[in-house]
């Protein structure tokens, strides 16, 4: 693998504004959100650092770009792998004046998981009826150990919540997230000691893997597949539980025969930074993953849910569904009137 993920973090973290000025370009006033780069046309920076476009005859009309096609671009970069360096050798000279030596690790301990409940009842009713996942996929998780219901203590009052876990090569877990079993609840967290290079995974047989944010959203996944007559089983499924690629790489290094990826972060069509720039964080993050991907020799793809995640998609369509069954009942009772 030619970059760490690290390596990858400090590349796409490098302010695109701070990077030209110090490769000798020059910044002048633009608009609200933008500066713009001087005898370049119509080159501008945004100000939050991340990207930039451009409206020149040469370039796609007002396209977003990130900081590895501006040094393609604009500085004479021939790839992806030439463009990385050239933004981690500026980094590293940056970093001799501004060296602040790295604090020390604690030593992650053991992962403890909270016991199960007696019954899994409510776990159960949330994700088929709630969240509409296929009752054989419920299931198939439960047995595999990869659901079940928690049971947890706080300040004298009991909690049961649904629990996702994901195993390491021996079938130890390694991490565990938690989430309450109702949608009038927000409480989501990670058990201490959670490891998340060891996300929660539907194994597969084919040489396919679909990357999510979230178990339920794979799941999801996996119950409209076999609602279109697809085989869940097929595709291998990883979910981790936040953006990023690091249970992806670990999964990755367990199954060599995988070489194709479908990158299915959300849809956060709403999204904005801290500067209230509208920013889809789902979907910049997967455009970033696939071309990272595809630089390592992965055939890659972007599946982008229709709504705002694959779990909202498949309750839009679930509610389709019935709303057309009601419908054809009704036409077949007013056609026996007749």
């Amino acid at each position: 693998m030619p970059f760490t993920e690290e390596q990858m973090k400090q590349v796409f973290d490098t302010n695109i504004i701070d990077f030209a000025v110090q490769n000798g370009f020059e910044i002048e006033k633009g608009d609200a959100n933008t500066v713009h780069v001087k005898h370049s046309g119509g080159l501008y920076l945004f100000k939050h650092g991340r990207g930039y476009k451009c409206f020149s005859e040469q370039a796609s009309s007002g396209q977003k770009r990130n900081i590895i096609t501006f040094v393609q671009e604009y500085m004479g970069a021939k790839d992806f792998k030439s463009a990385v360096e050239m933004i981690l050798g500026c980094r590293a000279y940056e970093q001799t004046e501004h060296y602040v030596p790295p604090t020390e690790k604690k030593p992650r301990g053991d992962l403890v998981l909270p016991p199960k409940a007696k019954n899994y009842n409510r776990t159960i009713a949330y994700l088929a009826q709630a969240r509409g996942i296929d009752k054989e996929i419920v299931y198939a998780m439960i047995n595999q150990g990869k659901v079940y219901q928690a049971v947890t203590e706080k300040s004298g009052y009991t909690f049961q919540n649904c629990a996702f876990v994901g195993f390491d090569e021996n079938n130890r877990p390694r991490y565990c997230a938690l989430r309450a079993p109702s949608d009038n609840s927000s409480f989501r967290q990670d058990v201490e000691n959670s490891d998340k290079t060891y996300g929660f995974c539907m194994e597969g047989r084919s040489n396919r893997v679909y990357e999510f944010e979230a178990p339920i959203d794979a799941m999801s996944h996996a119950t409209l597949c076999k609602l279109n007559g697809i085989d869940w089983q097929e595709d291998h499924r990883v979910a981790e539980g936040c953006l990023s690629d690091k249970a992806l790489y670990r999964y990755l290094e367990r199954h060599p025969e995988i070489d194709e990826i479908v990158f299915c972060y959300d849809n956060d069509v709403d999204g904005q930074l801290p500067d209230g720039t509208p920013h889809n964080h789902g979907q910049v993050r997967a455009e970033i993953s696939a071309e990272i991907f595809a630089d390592l020799g992965y055939t890659t793809f972007i599946q982008t849910p229709n709504t705002k995640d694959f779990n909202k998609d498949l309750t839009t369509f679930l509610e389709l569904l019935a709303t057309e069954m009601n419908y054809s009942q009704t036409e077949n009772e007013m056609e026996e009137i007749r």
